[in-house]
């Protein structure tokens, strides 16, 4: 087991006073060789090792299996617990820092369009109901309808379909149909 070597990892002194160095063998059965080569002995102990020799290295190796006995769930929970190297993460939460309990910065949205109508000027609502006209509805009760309404008016005003006094109608509906906008997301 011992033999002599220039490396001095582990030595041992005999009579002679010679430097001798612990020698590693092939830990497989019936094997004489050299083990230079180390394979983990298990799953749950990856750091306690088995030597080898080449030729038999190569064996173990083909028939170790890391993942031996796991189900899918839990290899894909350690594979992807890799990307984080193992350790705790959490969820990124938005704290908001500001409260508001008398709603002064989310009025717009509790407001119904027809009251949004009422806050605008006599000009004002006089373009709107000149808009509602061009578009042939009445005050839509969402951005949505105003949207389904504008498709299927531009459908009926493209040049393509319509060719009399298409262009003209065109300016209007998308003027129209961008400050009708506005208002709504008011």
């Amino acid at each position: 087991m011992f033999k002599n070597k220039k490396s001095t990892d582990f030595f041992y002194l005999d009579e002679d006073s010679q430097i001798l160095s612990l020698t590693k063998y092939c830990e497989w059965r019936n094997c004489e060789e050299k083990g230079e080569f180390k394979a983990p002995t298990s799953r749950d102990k990856l750091r306690v090792f088995k030597w080898f020799c080449l030729k038999h290295i190569k064996i173990y190796n083909k028939g170790w299996d890391y993942f031996k006995g796991r189900t899918s769930d839990q290899i894909y929970k350690e594979v992807s617990g890799d990307a984080t190297w193992h350790r705790p993460t959490w969820v990124k939460v938005k704290n908001n820092k500001f409260t508001d309990p008398h709603n002064l910065f989310n009025f717009n949205k509790n407001i119904s369009n027809d009251e949004k109508v009422k806050f605008l000027t006599d000009d004002e609502s006089a373009d709107v109901v000149k808009y509602l006209r061009v578009l042939e509805m009445e005050m839509p009760n969402s951005l949505s309808d105003l949207k389904k309404k504008y498709k299927i008016m531009v459908k009926k005003f493209h040049p393509d379909v319509s060719k009399i006094n298409s262009d003209e109608s065109i300016v209007k509906l998308n003027e129209a149909y961008s400050n009708l906008l506005k208002l709504l997301k008011f």
